[in-house]
């Protein structure tokens, strides 16, 4: 019996690779998670919100629309909201052209709404949650492709991200081939691992079989 089949990387692997590298944090908090449809995997491109009840809501319309129509193909959407998080940053329109501009995903630290559509085009998204209200006209965007700390962790324009069921990873640009080549020994010593708890029916005495194979 097969227990896990997996080609992708996880999110769990990407943060287990990044702590081996920097000792530091890599995933986001479990307050970011899936919300609608499956992973998603790319480079970032990041804007920031703040509170301003007499911000414009075409406004920042445009801005978040140039944002997107500017961004490479695979790119994953990464938003903050500063302050509240319970207003809606993107719903389906905002979806619907990322989408069509072949962009990975969005990742929100903040809310989402119009959930029916967004699982109908089955478009990737990570967020705290859903809500009704939108921020247009309570936030503005005051920067786009900046640093920004989003569940926890800081994430840079062009920064890897991974989403998946298990949460959000990020991955340091600069050293994501690094990230990666550790990702994927962990990736495999895990499902390997699985194997061998069956074959054994022992935690250690899989742990034993790995570690002989390994040292040849």
């Amino acid at each position: 019996m097969v227990l896990l089949i997996s080609i992708a990387l996880s999110s769990s692997a990407i943060s287990e690779a990044v702590e081996t590298l920097t000792g530091q944090r890599a995933h986001m908090s479990e307050q970011i998670h899936l919300v609608t449809g499956t992973r998603l995997e790319g480079p970032a491109i990041t804007l920031h919100l703040v509170r301003d009840e007499k911000a414009s809501a075409t406004e920042a319309g445009l801005t978040a629309i140039k944002l997107i129509e500017g961004a490479p193909a695979g790119s994953v959407v990464v938003a903050v909201v500063d302050e509240e998080k319970g207003f809606a940053v993107f719903g389906s329109p905002f979806a619907a052209l990322a989408k069509y501009r072949d962009l990975a995903g969005f990742v929100v630290d903040g809310a989402l709404r119009d959930h029916a559509a967004l699982e109908q085009m089955h478009s990737p998204t990570f967020a705290r949650g859903t809500v009704a209200g939108s921020a247009g006209g309570h936030y503005r965007i005051d920067a786009t492709n900046v640093r920004v700390r989003c569940g926890g962790v800081d994430v840079r324009p062009g920064d890897y991200i991974v989403g998946d069921e298990d949460g959000v990873s990020v991955a340091p640009k600069e050293r994501y081939a690094e990230v990666k080549a550790i990702a994927e020994k962990w990736q495999s010593d895990k499902l390997a691992l699985l194997t061998l708890i069956e074959k054994h029916r022992s935690y250690l005495k899989a742990l034993q079989e790995q570690k002989a194979t390994n040292a040849h």
